[in-house]
């Protein structure tokens, strides 16, 4: 398999159809990306799209030395936050509830209780500001790390931090807010 930065090359040579197999490498990881920041499917899509057709345009300036993946992943990263600046309030888009993979039991009730978990959970991720919200997206989901994140965000690792731990705090308080209580049993 060749790598990244040979595709690269080629594409930059005139061989524009090879940028299709950059696509293929990398469209689950992106779309996976654009539909947790945005939580609607359809701007998920245009957004992956919008990320693709960014990152061809810009493949003349990008750095050899430089990650693609981490490249990629910024320009992705910026696009979803031109969309979220763009949409107030934040849809969200319950029928793709899959920030966190959640174990489905094979009981009623625990489906349920998962299924309003991930309402829930969507929901807060949704009041949590962009920063905080993409820190969170970039760190659990993609499972980037601290170092990667800060490029992405064009921030220091220090930040970076700040907002992954603020957005847990705020996601654990809204979750708490939103969550009913069970009553215990004696």
């Amino acid at each position: 398999m060749e790598s990244d930065q040979h595709l690269i090359k080629r594409v930059c040579a005139g061989e524009r159809e090879v940028f299709a197999q950059l696509i293929e490498r990398y469209k689950a990881r992106i779309f996976h990306t654009t539909l947790r920041m945005l939580r609607n499917r359809e701007e998920a899509e245009e957004a992956a799209q919008d990320t693709f057709v960014r990152a061809y345009r810009g493949l003349p300036k990008f750095r050899e030395d430089a990650s693609f993946s981490t490249w990629i992943y910024k320009i992705c990263y910026n696009v979803c936050l031109n969309y979220l600046e763009r949409k107030k309030p934040p849809r969200v888009d319950l029928s793709e509830a899959e920030f966190f993979s959640l174990p489905e039991e094979d009981t009623p009730d625990r489906l349920f209780e998962n299924r309003e978990f991930q309402h829930v959970l969507e929901h807060a991720m949704a009041a949590l500001p962009p920063k905080q919200s993409s820190a969170l997206v970039l760190y659990h989901a993609q499972g980037l790390s601290y170092h990667e994140i800060a490029e992405i965000m064009e921030e220091p690792i220090n930040s970076v931090k700040t907002h992954l731990f603020r957005g847990r705090a705020k996601l654990r308080e809204k979750i708490l807010q939103m969550m009913p209580l069970e009553e215990s049993v004696v």
